[in-house]
């Protein structure tokens, strides 16, 4: 059994701390909050010694930290560990800025360490299903596609937590917060994305937030083909995360509750999955997938399906809808 531990008992944490009492991979030592009523409340739920200050897991012989913490904070938490030996589980974002995830992804291989992004969306089932799909070839090659995402985040949202609705503290809104998963999936499931062109604005009259609650985007893909993106949190109707690829042969949608196949004859052929309802039901299932996952490619020393190299890409889609004002930016890998 590795020891783990959690920085950050905020409201994500719950996802991982499920995952971590119920895996046979990890047992959890710690968890830390600078609220320590917050660590208290997650160590009632999922164990491990509440703690108020991440660098008293320095000398704890750790195996691996979750990093759950305000988005402006991965960098200097994530890269304090990794400088003592620990591997890191991070939630997404890896960053807010390009070029400090790459400084994130430079200690990573200079310590030896393992970086892993909770990018827990790329375990799917309808995720694997399609990718799997896509590689073997079976309906041709992509030709275009479309990512939506429309979510309903008001004040009450963004006043629950300071750091929220603020570019120091979150890095953006839509696009870093709800939208990052469906256009990490857009890279990951397409081969790549090479350039885009995009805009991004707070299109809300309101003084709760300073980032962006919309946003589009035309991103062209290394193999040829262009996506268009919208992106949306002002949408008060349930949440639609989908990702359409129009290939030579069908047109595939990746959604959360399974993956649609329309082909060229106009037979429809849907494969189902696991949906969760309720609030945060966005998260979706694939949290304990993902966390287990990484605890295998630790012990076994293989490869990991979200590591740091991968997750570079999101940030820098992110970055580049953000500046870009309707001119293209190349996507830095």
């Amino acid at each position: 059994m590795l020891r783990s531990a959690v920085i950050g008992c905020g409201a994500v944490s719950k996802n991982h701390g499920k995952a971590l009492k119920n895996s046979e991979y990890t047992h959890l030592e710690y968890c830390v909050d600078i609220d320590i009523e917050k660590a208290k409340a997650f160590s009632d739920n999922y164990g491990g010694i509440p703690l108020t200050d991440y660098r008293e897991l320095f000398d704890k012989n750790l195996d691996c930290v979750h990093v759950i913490t305000p988005h402006n904070t991965h960098p200097q938490i994530v890269m304090d560990l990794l400088d003592h030996g620990i591997n890191v589980f991070c939630e997404k974002p890896l960053a807010i800025t390009v070029n400090e995830a790459k400084a994130m992804i430079k200690k990573s291989e200079e310590s030896g360490k393992i970086l892993g992004v909770c990018f827990q969306n790329r375990l799917n089932k309808a995720t694997v299903e399609a990718k799997e799909i896509l590689e073997s070839g079976k309906y041709g090659k992509i030709l275009s596609g479309m990512a939506l995402v429309t979510w309903y985040r008001n004040g009450k949202y963004y006043s629950e937590s300071p750091w929220r609705g603020k570019y120091s503290g979150e890095g953006g809104g839509c696009i870093i917060n709800q939208s990052i998963h469906t256009l990490d999936l857009v890279d990951y499931l397409t081969g790549g994305v090479e350039s885009l062109a995009g805009f991004d604005g707070k299109l809300r009259d309101s003084n709760d937030y300073e980032v962006e609650d919309s946003a589009m985007a035309l991103m062209h893909l290394k193999c040829g083909a262009d996506i268009v993106a919208f992106c949306s949190n002002c949408y008060l109707g349930s949440k639609v995360c989908d990702v359409e690829l129009r290939l030579e042969h069908a047109v595939m949608t990746v959604r959360q509750s399974g993956l649609t196949i329309v082909e060229e004859s106009g037979e429809t052929i849907f494969h189902p999955a696991e949906v969760l309802t309720g609030e945060k039901s966005e998260w979706g299932v694939s949290h304990g997938l993902l966390i287990d996952e990484f605890y295998k490619s630790l012990i076994n020393k293989t490869p990991f399906i979200s590591d740091c190299h991968t997750a570079l890409a999101a940030v820098s889609i992110v970055n580049a809808i953000q500046h870009s004002k309707g001119r293209s930016i190349k996507i830095e890998r």
